[in-house]
């Protein structure tokens, strides 16, 4: 009996010594796990279909699947931080696989994705014009970090052993067949700043779809100085291959400079092989033109005298690069001048040729001698009967003291009456004798 109650003595005693040794650590439970890891998947958050000839952004959908197979529970095992479905430390970057196009974005940094989550992405992806419509395959390249074992040592110290892992999931995309316009001419016909013309286009559809019904549709590029009167013109069929030539009436600004070419942009709306009307991707070319029309004086200023009306020769030349029809000069004349014949015909000029304007000027008596400034223009016609309104073109005349006619007319009125008197005299001596 004796020996009974020693040894239930020293078994509660051991009991007491390992609860007191537990108690001295961390008195805390948690859960163990056991999974296979992330699952990760990617899709497309978006239309899949991608047009040559343009730079998309292709928004994706990473999505973590991974599902926790084995839990326990046991009152001595710590809580992991990490679970063994999270993907740490994911990075992402597209890779164009067997698609025609390029890549623009560089790799992200996605962090961790718990299982469960979905994490949008973004890429830039350019389509070069040439390429082949079809069902491509580009790859989605991940990768990442978990944890798929935790060791504990003692009863408060977890080891977590991180697994690296990369793979490569499927992007499918569809680049569709359509009609790509690709400028292979630019000609120009009388166009000038501050004027207007036409451009022809020369354009090919290096695409793989037929128009139908196709208008070919001009627009300025930016801060573009031309300026379609127009801007649509219809073609008809257009096959892949094909090229046709519209033309448009354009005007350019005044100010714009001449020697750099203008931007313009030109796209194409056409019914295509699923009988949608739809706009084919913007093609853009540079069209040049030659400086304004301009004109200057070439004469040395005239004369005029105050008080009197004066007929005055200016000749103008021709100083641009284009071609002027029905040119008429016209001068501006302010006080001490007035003028009843301001303007003179000088008919068509070429580039660098001349004409004379003869004008009539009243000076006014009271005129300050000295050099005047007037203000002249030149209206005139270009090739498309339009009519337009040079620049100022300065006149300057030079002013003088007016000649008296009084001291003349009074010798002359002399001079005849003695020439009669001496008549009469020799007369009458001839009578008396």
């Amino acid at each position: 009996m004796r020996c009974f109650c020693l040894h239930r003595i020293l078994f509660i005693f051991l009991v007491f010594l390992a609860a007191l040794a537990f108690c001295t650590g961390p008195c805390s439970a948690g859960y163990k796990y056991y999974s296979g890891g992330p699952e990760l998947s990617v899709s497309l958050a978006g239309n899949d279909e991608m047009i040559p000839g343009t730079t998309a952004d292709l928004p994706l959908v990473i999505e973590n699947k991974g599902i926790l197979t084995m839990q326990f529970y046991n009152a001595y095992t710590l809580e992991p931080q990490y679970l063994p479905t999270t993907a740490k430390f994911a990075r992402v970057r597209l890779v164009p696989g067997d698609a025609p196009v390029r890549v623009k974005s560089d790799s992200q940094n996605v962090g961790d994705i718990p299982s469960g989550v979905v994490i949008p992405v973004h890429f830039v992806v350019e389509v070069p014009e040439d390429a082949k419509a079809g069902n491509y395959t580009m790859q989605a390249v991940i990768s990442y970090s978990y944890v798929p074992q935790v060791e504990q040592s003692g009863t408060d110290t977890l080891e977590y052993s991180f697994r690296n892992v990369e793979v490569s999931l499927p992007v499918p995309i569809v680049i569709r067949k359509v009609v790509v316009l690709s400028v292979e001419d630019v000609s120009v016909s009388d166009l000038h700043a501050g004027g207007e013309g036409y451009i022809t286009f020369v354009i090919r559809n290096t695409g793989q779809d037929t128009g139908d019904r196709t208008s070919i549709y001009l627009v300025p590029e930016g801060a573009s100085p031309i300026v379609p009167f127009s801007n649509g013109v219809y073609v008809g069929t257009l096959p892949p291959g094909g090229t046709v030539q519209p033309r448009f009436k354009v005007s350019v600004s005044r100010d714009a400079d001449p020697a750099q070419p203008a931007p313009v942009m030109l796209y194409a709306v056409y019914r295509d092989f699923e009988g949608n009307m739809v706009r084919s991707p913007m093609a853009s070319a540079g069209v040049s033109f030659s400086e304004k029309v301009r004109f200057e004086v070439t004469s040395p200023p005239p004369v005029i005298h105050a008080g009197e009306t004066n007929t005055m020769s200016v000749t103008y030349r021709n100083a641009g690069n284009s071609t002027v029809y029905s040119a008429q000069a016209r001068i501006s004349v302010i006080d001490p001048f007035t003028s009843e014949d301001d303007t003179a015909y000088l008919g068509d000029l070429k580039p660098g040729e001349s004409a004379t304007a003869t004008f009539a000027i009243k000076t006014g008596a009271d005129a300050t001698i000295k050099t005047y400034s007037l203000d002249s223009d030149v209206r005139y016609l270009d090739a498309s009967q339009t009519s337009f309104t040079s620049d100022n073109i300065p006149v300057v005349v030079e002013v003088r003291e007016g000649g008296s006619v009084l001291p003349i007319a009074i010798v002359l009125i002399i001079v005849v009456a003695g020439g009669g008197a001496y008549l009469w005299y020799r007369k009458k001596s001839a009578a008396a004798k």
